[in-house]
């Protein structure tokens, strides 16, 4: 890809691809680049499309809000359009944008917004050959110790914590991405309303976590406090 950091950066003359998302949703993105990531511990490959959002409106500049095409977060890919690469179709995927600073004064013909389009490929043994997938996708699990079963559609808190439900204060609640390790599911921190993680993970035997629907509310808590003082 590009550079970003250049005060006269442009996408007009680079490659576009077009990936169609479920209720014929079009994404376009430009200069893109397919990547996979290593092997993780179980074996599974990750790959990547990221490109530059062609399609979602706006300047370029920080303060110019800009259109997301799909929403941020779980997705159902239905075909792509990449030339020289064999469509990518039926895909259940992540998206994330990025929007990235730029030089002043700003000379780009695009908004400055990153789009990473993931998904989980194919899962190796050590010989490299194919293995069923077969945690992907679940939507349940059992703590192999407590026996406590999670939904894993559920977001959860740390025991203890209370959840921040007050739009003024959010805060960040730990939700399964579809993500394992050794058999355990990873969470990952979401801010406020993000349908798309930040960074950081912990698995899910890590301490214990209680679901955000049974966690006592900050906001009921603050009440609380200024009711007894």
């Amino acid at each position: 890809m590009k550079d970003w950091n250049t005060a006269d950066h442009t996408i007009a003359n680079t490659e576009h691809g077009i990936l169609h998302f479920t209720g014929d949703v079009p994404l376009v993105i430009a200069d893109w680049e397919y990547t996979e990531a290593a092997p993780d511990s179980d074996g599974r490959v990750y790959a990547s499309l990221l490109g530059w959002l062609a399609n979602g409106g706006g300047t370029g500049r920080t303060n110019d809000p800009y259109t997301e095409p799909i929403e941020a977060g779980r997705a159902h890919l239905v075909r792509t359009e990449l030339r020289g690469r064999q469509p990518l179709t039926d895909l259940d995927v992540h998206v994330t944008y990025h929007s990235v600073g730029q030089p002043y004064p700003n000379t780009w013909d695009h908004h400055g917004c990153q789009v990473t389009v993931s998904w989980m490929d194919r899962r190796i043994n050590a010989n490299g050959q194919p293995i069923p997938e077969d945690e992907i996708g679940s939507t349940e699990w059992t703590h192999p110790v407590t026996g406590q079963v999670f939904d894993l559609t559920e977001a959860y808190v740390p025991a203890g914590e209370c959840y921040y439900d007050d739009p003024a204060h959010p805060y960040f609640t730990w939700q399964h991405f579809d993500r394992w390790s050794g058999g355990v599911p990873v969470l990952h921190p979401f801010w406020g309303d993000d349908k798309a993680p930040a960074d950081g993970a912990k698995l899910l035997t890590e301490g214990e976590w209680v679901r955000v629907a049974d966690a006592p509310k900050f906001s009921e808590r603050r009440a609380a406090i200024a009711a007894d003082a």
